[in-house]
């Protein structure tokens, strides 16, 4: 339920009526959002390696247990990311559209591009524990009138995010004060709405999100009936950002630098950026494939030669023709030649060999 609102104690004069109520309007408390997973092990661990944090509440169920816990307890700093954030694709989700941060509402509502975090602070309430889930609400507190800093001229704005346990508990009050500006400045993605979807407008501006689709295609049963040799699969172009090559690295857990190193990539790998790593082209076949016949296609075997790198700056671009039908003990398979090219040419010729249902 949405909470009574607080009044600021400033609006800018210069707004609208129409933006200074939207303004207005973010000084309600939001309803609490639930976060789309629970509290797990994997990801603490994953958290702990990347702070190489050994703390045992974290890390070690019977001394978490013996300290009156019932499991793992989750790091502070993990409660208000890896546990809280929208994930970003498909977006918006199927069953609802999150509520973004509100930072970028007042980035829009006050036109100003460039905004950032000043101060943080953080209250720790009840801690958020492996099977928990936390929800998100957050309401704006004030807004400061036109400044002047070293940075250039804006609003300095202060936000409250309250995140709560499944039982509506208190896990951290998280208090942040923000300086946007740069209203005078040339940007291409002028008034925080991003590209179109995802959580975050900055990173769908990064990672071209706008040239993805953010939505997969409508799931499909392709028969092997349906199928004949000589057929085109439907092209798949994706584009490699720095930014997409930093979640491929975390997704994977493959921290090797020339995938998200640039100095290293440049100068000991001697490619011109950081390059997917092979379980990113290993899985965008396998999504060029089932793409095409669904999810009820099953892929077999794939095979792919590497003969060249798809850096960041490029498209990745999957191209493909069915070149065999036939049968393995009953099952209905079909061959596949791809290719995974740049725009300068084909970097990976691969083979896929994938299984599809029959109408008899």
């Amino acid at each position: 339920m949405t909470k009574d609102r607080n009044e600021l104690d400033y609006v800018p004069e210069y707004l609208a009526e129409s933006a200074k109520e939207r303004l207005r309007a973010l000084t309600s408390e939001s309803p609490s959002e639930p976060a789309p997973l629970v509290v797990d092990e994997y990801l603490i661990r994953h958290w702990c390696e990347t702070l190489e944090d050994g703390n045992l509440l974290h890390l070690d169920r019977d001394y978490a247990r013996s300290r009156g816990f019932d499991d793992l307890v989750a790091p502070l700093g993990s409660v208000m990311t890896t546990f809280a954030l929208p994930f970003r694709w498909p977006w918006p989700p199927a069953d609802r559209e999150p509520a973004r941060h509100i930072h970028y509402d007042v980035k829009e509502i006050l036109d100003l591009p460039v905004g950032i975090i000043q101060t943080i602070e953080v209250e720790a309430g009840v801690p958020l524990q492996v099977g928990d889930r936390v929800s998100v609400s957050q309401r704006l507190v004030s807004v400061s009138p036109w400044k002047k800093t070293r940075l250039g001229e804006g609003h300095f704005w202060t936000m409250d995010r309250l995140y709560r346990n499944q039982n509506a508990e208190l896990v951290i009050r998280e208090r942040m004060t923000a300086f946007g500006y740069g209203r005078d400045a040339a940007r291409p993605a002028a008034t925080g709405t991003g590209a179109g979807g995802g959580w975050s407008p900055a990173v769908e501006d990064v990672i071209q999100g706008e040239r993805t689709g953010y939505r997969p295609a409508a799931a499909r049963v392709l028969c092997y009936e349906d199928v004949s040799e000589g057929d085109e699969l439907p092209q798949l172009t994706m584009p490699i950002t720095f930014t997409r090559c930093v979640y491929l690295a975390s997704a994977t857990r493959d921290f090797s630098p020339q995938h998200s190193n640039r100095d290293y990539a440049r100068e000991r790998s001697k490619a011109k950026d950081v390059f997917v790593n092979t379980p990113f082209n290993l899985g965008m076949i396998s999504r060029f494939v089932t793409d095409w016949t669904g999810p009820t296609g099953v892929v077999r075997r794939i095979r792919m030669a590497m003969r060249g790198n798809v850096c960041a700056g490029d498209d990745m671009i999957l191209t493909g023709r069915v070149v065999k039908k036939y049968l393995v003990d009953g099952e209905p398979r079909v061959d596949v030649e791809v290719t995974i090219a740049t725009q300068d040419g084909p970097v990976c010729p691969c083979a896929a060999t994938v299984a599809l249902p029959s109408r008899y």
